[in-house]
């Protein structure tokens, strides 16, 4: 499935939360580009509707090393006060 989003997240203006919530997925792995901007404000917005979230730190990138990291520092800030960062690795590991 694609989301067309006009946003920076993926669930301004887009049937994301529905498609989720209709399927009754709770735990979303975020991946793709960029970490401090469209992942980070994604993010945000799942743990805002009370979705679970791992953010993947190898499985995403910024334009700006700097941002990238400072991007996963913010997750894990306050015990992961809106996710989680893993590795892919990790992930795989969890569910095998």
């Amino acid at each position: 499935m694609i989301i067309d989003k006009p946003g920076k997240g993926s669930f301004c203006a887009t049937d994301l939360e529905l498609i989720l919530r209709t399927r009754g997925i709770r735990n979303l792995v975020l991946t793709g580009i960029t970490t401090d901007v469209c992942v980070h404000t994604t993010m945000r917005e799942a743990n805002d509707r009370g979705f679970e979230c791992v953010l993947l730190e190898d499985c995403t990138g910024a334009t700006d090393l700097g941002n990238h990291l400072a991007a996963l520092k913010m997750v894990k800030m306050q015990g992961g006060v809106f996710g989680a960062v893993a590795t892919s690795t990790a992930l795989l590991a969890a569910l095998g």
